[in-house]
């Protein structure tokens, strides 16, 4: 069933949910009217119009929040009716970014939440704002022990969930598990029975969990439960992928493989199987090598397209410069004017052709000698794009997009885009260009070019570097001078770039973000606006 934003005003308190509604309310839908001291909006309606939404309400002290959301909006409101307290009641954490976005709120006092990192946690009380957390669940020993952990903050960061041992508590174990973590991406199963597989399911499901892919190990299937119930795993496998958005796949042993396809060979069948098995090794690389190809082919296509059928070409002259042909340029000094660096083709020309393809495209962006020239997208959280393309496929490769706390119509101090580092150099997969002296020496490659929708804007990168997973550069606003100035301080001191571009309070700051070194690291550039 179809569920609504609800805002329930309650003794100095709103109290948001988002939750199916009764057919009486559904007539007061949109409508911005109190029925029985509640509002009920559409998503849609809600996101646009929060600042009308939050004149219904004066003297309102606490947010108190039933649903995980995209908290963009829940900050939005808070800003503008200097809301002091924050409850999340919903018995899980919440990513960092989000987190993060509370801390700019000066009117906040106190935060009750389920679980929060303590480093985040050290930030709001070193602000004066009172947390409370209610994790009151303890995970055994015995878990911390299977999980190689040594404390809740690396249970909130682990990726990989290994299930090895059963015991009686296990399944609760999991359960306040996926309470405190929040970037789990994969359970490996090693243990086999109905109750725990089926229990581990339920789980992610009433946690709300997306995009988790259960590994079931044959290897130390000693009793041949996969094997004996294979039709169940299948049936267990479409419900999964259909109603929760997990899958599971079976990792088989080799000695497994083995027996039974080769049980009933003889030797001289076995070597020409092996020589099979040899060409269908060249086959398979030669397949993903292919895929790899076929998914760059995709998505050139998509960008030729977009450039062929929606631009429309200037008289201007085209800077692009092919990487064989690097060379420094003819300037007596590396100060750079707000000249317009001049491309071939103007967003402005293609927006409405771009819109009509995906309605969420906010700017085109092109880094010189990278494959990095795409629209870029923006949704109301920074984990959709993450494996959806330009036409919202589901695609690994994702696409280029702006991170949800940014305004897309005008620029915030510290505009951030993301992308994955794909191997076939798509998406932000050849940014690591910028690492290169080469590429570095031409300072053409230094101005990168972001059109939105109101204007075609230049910036001159100042910084580059990489660093160790953190989040202090994914910061959107400031709320003083000293506070830019000493964010500005941090990313010049790690840039692998020499760079005397003034960057003053004020400015307007682009920041691209990938990974690095097989997600170990983050590759980070950072540019300020100069045309």
């Amino acid at each position: 069933m179809k569920e609504y934003v609800t805002l329930k005003l309650e003794d100095e308190m709103i109290v948001f949910n988002y939750e199916t509604i009764s057919d009486e309310a559904i007539k007061m839908v949109d409508k911005n009217s109190f029925f029985k001291d509640t509002l009920f909006y559409t998503l849609k309606y809600f996101r646009k119009n929060i600042n009308n939404i939050c004149k219904n309400f004066t003297n309102i002290k606490t947010m108190y929040v039933k649903r995980l959301v995209t908290f963009k909006y829940i900050r939005d409101i808070m800003f503008d009716l200097r809301i002091e307290n924050l409850k999340l009641d919903f018995r899980s954490t919440i990513s960092l970014e989000d987190y993060e976005l509370f801390l700019g709120l000066d009117s906040l006092n106190k935060i009750d939440c389920y679980y929060m990192p303590k480093f985040i946690k050290e930030k709001f009380e070193s602000k004066g704002v009172i947390v409370n957390l209610y994790n009151r669940n303890k995970v055994s020993d015995r878990f911390m022990l299977q999980v190689d952990a040594f404390d809740y903050e690396t249970l909130y960061y682990i990726k990989n969930l290994c299930i090895k041992e059963d015991y009686p508590n296990l399944l609760d174990d999991i359960k306040e598990f996926l309470r405190i973590n929040y970037n789990l991406k994969a359970i490996h199963i090693y243990i086999f029975s109905k109750d725990i597989i089926e229990g581990i399911v339920n789980l992610v499901k009433n946690d709300e969990a997306r995009n988790i892919m259960f590994f079931l190990h044959q290897e130390y299937d000693k009793d041949n439960f996969i094997v004996n119930n294979i039709s169940w795993l299948k049936e267990l496998n479409e419900k999964c992928k259909n109603e929760y958005t997990c899958e599971f796949k079976i990792i088989y042993s080799n000695s497994f493989l083995r027996k039974n396809l080769f049980k009933q060979l003889t030797f001289n069948n076995l070597k020409l199987i092996t020589v099979f098995g040899v060409y269908v090794s060249l086959v398979s690389i030669i397949i993903v090598k292919s895929y790899q190809f076929v998914e760059k082919a995709s998505i050139d296509q998509i960008r030729n397209n977009i450039i062929s059928d929606s631009y429309a070409a200037s008289d201007t002259e085209d800077t692009t410069i092919e990487d064989e042909e690097i060379e420094e340029p003819a300037v007596s000094s590396d100060k750079t004017t707000k000249k317009e660096v001049t491309n071939k083709y103007t967003f402005k020309n293609a927006i409405n052709e771009l819109i009509k393809t995906n309605n969420e495209t906010v700017g085109f962006l092109k880094v010189n000698n990278t494959n990095i020239n795409y629209p870029v997208v923006q949704h109301s959280d920074n984990s959709y794009y993450l494996n959806h393309d330009f036409y919202k496929k589901k695609k690994v490769m994702g696409w280029v997009f702006l991170d949800y706390r940014n305004s897309h119509d005008s620029f915030d101090s510290n505009n951030i885009i993301y992308g994955h580092n794909m191997p076939n150099k798509t998406m932000f997969g050849s940014l690591s260009n910028v690492m290169t002296s080469s590429w570095r020496k031409n300072k053409n490659n230094l101005i990168i070019t972001y059109d939105t929708l109101n204007n075609n804007n230049k910036f001159k990168i100042f910084s580059i570097y990489k660093v160790d997973y953190t989040t202090d550069y994914l910061k959107t606003k400031f709320s003083s001078k000293e506070e830019f100035d000493s964010f500005v301080k941090m990313i010049r001191n790690r840039s692998t770039l020499k760079s005397d571009e003034k960057v003053e309070y004020g400015d307007k700051i682009l920041t691209l973000s990938t990974c690095a070194d097989k997600g170990k690291k983050r590759l980070v550039v950072h540019a300020v606006l100069i045309d």
